[in-house]
């Protein structure tokens, strides 16, 4: 984090030194205006991955600092406005998405200047309208526009261990053999099942079919089962293990 006199001001030639190619979040206020431009050519933002982002919101920072302590970065939500007929989110992990409000559940039967008048939840876990007292957080902006790219960040977050006692668990509820998964082999399924390889979006969709269930309401069921299984694991283990754990957190 700096002040904008530390990289605009007229002795500062070069980037101060503890800026460099590790910086992955760099936090500059007090911009004014007329500077912004100014501030992309010092920061080098040449490179399609690195971009500067501008909000007049200073509650902005507290919302990027709660992103990063979360599970996923791109479940908080950072800065938002409506562009035309579309609702912008800029997510935790700095990316930017476009919502057309028509394909928003709920939002898209709102009036225009309703549709504006939305608040940012102080940690930014949703979007609020409180003309009618509608919530929205970026999962289900995201299955409402690209339940695929759901599926994929849902899939990375975790582990296969998880990932496999969930599938075994959902077929056999189902009770569907390994070959009975239409589109996948049963070497595939047994694989999946054994940890042997990662789930992909191809093959949850494929399940999906099988199951009866669509891509977004497996991936919920999906979640539903793997949250359970940690419960569960975490649960079972001895006390005095807890104890342990809590008792070094506080020295730490």
């Amino acid at each position: 984090m700096a002040l904008a006199s530390e990289l605009l001001g007229q002795d500062r030639l070069r980037l101060p030194n503890w800026v460099d190619t590790d910086t992955r979040y760099l936090v500059v206020l007090d911009v004014p205006e007329q500077a912004v431009l100014r501030l992309a050519s010092t920061l080098r933002l040449h490179k399609p991955d690195r971009r500067l982002q501008v909000c007049r919101d200073p509650s902005v920072v507290k919302r990027l600092v709660i992103a990063l302590k979360r599970p996923a970065a791109w479940e908080g939500i950072l800065d938002a406005y409506v562009l035309e007929d579309s609702l912008v989110v800029v997510l935790g992990d700095m990316s930017v998405w476009q919502f057309p409000v028509g394909r928003l559940p709920k939002v898209r039967r709102f009036e225009p200047a309703v549709v504006r008048r939305f608040e940012i939840d102080s940690a930014g876990s949703f979007l609020h309208w409180p003309d009618r007292d509608v919530h929205m957080g970026p999962s289900q902006m995201l299955q409402a526009v690209d339940p695929v790219h759901l599926a994929e960040v849902e899939i990375r977050r975790y582990e296969m261990e998880n990932v496999s006692q969930a599938l075994r668990e959902m077929r056999h509820d189902r009770q569907l053999k390994q070959t009975e998964i239409p589109g996948l082999s049963e070497r595939h399924v047994r694989r999946l099942e054994k940890e042997e390889i990662r789930l992909t979006v191809e093959a949850a969709g494929e399940f999906a079919r099988a199951l009866g269930l669509t891509l977004s309401e497996f991936m919920d069921e999906l979640s539903g089962r793997i949250t359970g299984l940690r419960e569960t694991v975490g649960s079972n283990r001895p006390r005095d293990h807890v104890v342990e754990r809590r008792s070094a957190a506080q020295h730490s």
